[in-house]
């Protein structure tokens, strides 16, 4: 199998809920066996619902200042750092500033990106 690359103003934009976007990069509909992991966009003082995940989770910190808040702890994430959301922890992610934030998610294994794929398509 030879590498697969995408092309991040190629793919879709997918509204994930009031305020905040999703892009799939990689899952198993376009090659990734083992993984799945995309990008989430959160627009100015905006939340994700509060969800809970069957698989691990990561959270990468790529533009902007994020908050996971989980029903015991609020995580603040700066550009650079990532977290580590273990299975079965209810949480949600937060844009507390004036700016739009983007992060980079990982779910291993795969799964929880595939209600993501029937999601409304905005580009």
């Amino acid at each position: 199998m030879e590498p697969l690359v995408v092309k991040n103003n190629e793919v879709e934009l997918r509204k994930l809920g009031e305020g905040s976007i999703c892009k799939i990069l990689f899952d198993s509909v376009n090659g990734a066996k083992n993984f799945s992991i995309g990008t989430v966009i959160i627009e100015p003082k905006q939340r994700t619902g509060e969800h809970t995940r069957d698989v691990e989770e990561l959270i990468f910190a790529l533009k902007g200042e994020t908050y996971v808040v989980t029903e015991n702890e609020e995580y603040k994430l700066e550009e650079g750092d990532c977290i580590l959301i273990p299975q079965g922890i209810s949480h949600y992610h937060e844009n507390k500033t004036d700016k739009t934030i983007e992060q980079l998610y990982l779910f291993a294994p795969q799964g929880p990106e595939k209600p993501l794929r029937d999601l409304e398509i905005i580009k």
